[in-house]
């Protein structure tokens, strides 16, 4: 009876197994986010060299390398002394013409006074209307030529397009200047962005990236992406795409690596299993396991995943565990 009885309750006591032991981790502590890079470098939107627009001579040159200037401030001076006798000689001209024109204004009058009474013929009539409209015309042509002529005066001084630093003294005092002559170098250190060469492959990524940096050689700084230039060079496969600095800029010239980081996160490859020809992982779930697929995973690479960011891991133990086991969490 005794012998009977145990081998009633065998089969009960070959199911009722022990729970496996098992550690588990959150999956986003453990995801790893794959990192992207590029070679890059800060550079100014304005490199500016700063020149004469009139001919003369440099009276003066008013900074040195490194002063700091601002927008509209006077840097330089060319001798204006002939320019300003221009300036007097056309003030000069169109008083005359002025002068010119209200006399013939009163020979019209005077003629059209006359006509009335028929002293004078319509030919002469018409004639001083003439007269009268080419001295307007004339004094049209002679204020011009005033403007002009101050115009090219006001150029004598050489101001600051905008603030910057110079950082180059081109010319010297003295030098005779023609237009087009460069006498100022200025960098403008307040609009820098950034420009790298990004492969072909990873554009896609730094478009869609949360979270892009410059990392200079003191450190780093967040940007954002602002444009990519249609124009692949065929050599390395490269796209330059620039970059607009979210906080403080690196100084224009820095050079560094851009980085971003590719997609969501990563399961990395060592907690990955392979059950039935396929990789995955093991999963906790009402306190058992339950086995799930990566159809994408490969061995010894990271894999991507769908699953939530708070799924529990399986981790010590997950080369034992079978789908569906019971398990407990040490």
């Amino acid at each position: 009876m005794f012998i009977t009885g145990v081998l009633l309750l065998l089969p009960e006591l070959v199911g009722a197994e022990s729970p496996l032991p098992v550690t588990t981790v959150e999956l986003e502590a453990v995801l790893v986010h794959p990192v992207r890079e590029a070679p890059a470098e800060a550079v100014a939107l304005n490199d500016t060299r700063l020149g004469a627009e009139i001919n003369g001579v440099i009276a003066a040159i008013d900074v040195a390398v490194g002063d700091r200037v601002e927008r509209g401030q006077v840097l330089a001076r060319v001798d204006c002394t002939p320019h300003r006798i221009e300036v007097a000689r056309a003030r000069a001209a169109l008083d005359a013409g002025r002068a010119t024109l209200e006399f013939s204004e009163l020979q019209l009058d005077n003629a059209r006074r006359l006509s009335e009474r028929r002293s004078i013929s319509q030919e002469e009539l018409d004639k001083r209307e003439a007269d009268a409209r080419t001295r307007k015309a004339e004094l049209d042509r002679l204020q011009a030529a005033l403007d002009a002529a101050g115009y090219t005066a006001s150029k004598c001084t050489i101001a600051a397009p905008l603030n910057a630093v110079v950082i180059e003294r081109i010319a010297s005092v003295g030098d005779y200047a023609v237009p087009g002559t460069q006498i100022l170098r200025l960098l403008d250190d307040e609009n820098v962005e950034v420009s790298a060469k990004v492969q072909e492959q990873d554009l896609d990524g730094l478009e869609a990236a949360a979270e892009v940096r410059f990392t200079g050689r003191l450190r780093d700084h967040p940007v954002r992406l602002r444009t990519v230039l249609p124009l692949l060079e065929r050599r390395l496969r490269t796209y330059e795409v620039r970059l607009r600095f979210t906080a403080e800029p690196a100084p224009p010239g820095a050079a560094g690596r851009l980085r971003w980081r590719v997609g969501g996160g990563r399961i990395p490859a060592d907690l990955l299993v392979q059950r039935d020809g396929g990789l995955g992982v093991f999963v906790l779930a009402d306190g058992h396991a339950r086995f799930q697929p990566l159809p994408e995973a490969r061995a010894g690479h990271p894999a991507a995943t769908g699953l939530a960011p708070t799924t529990r891991l399986i981790v010590d133990g997950r080369f034992r565990v079978e789908d569906g086991q019971a398990v407990t969490v040490d």
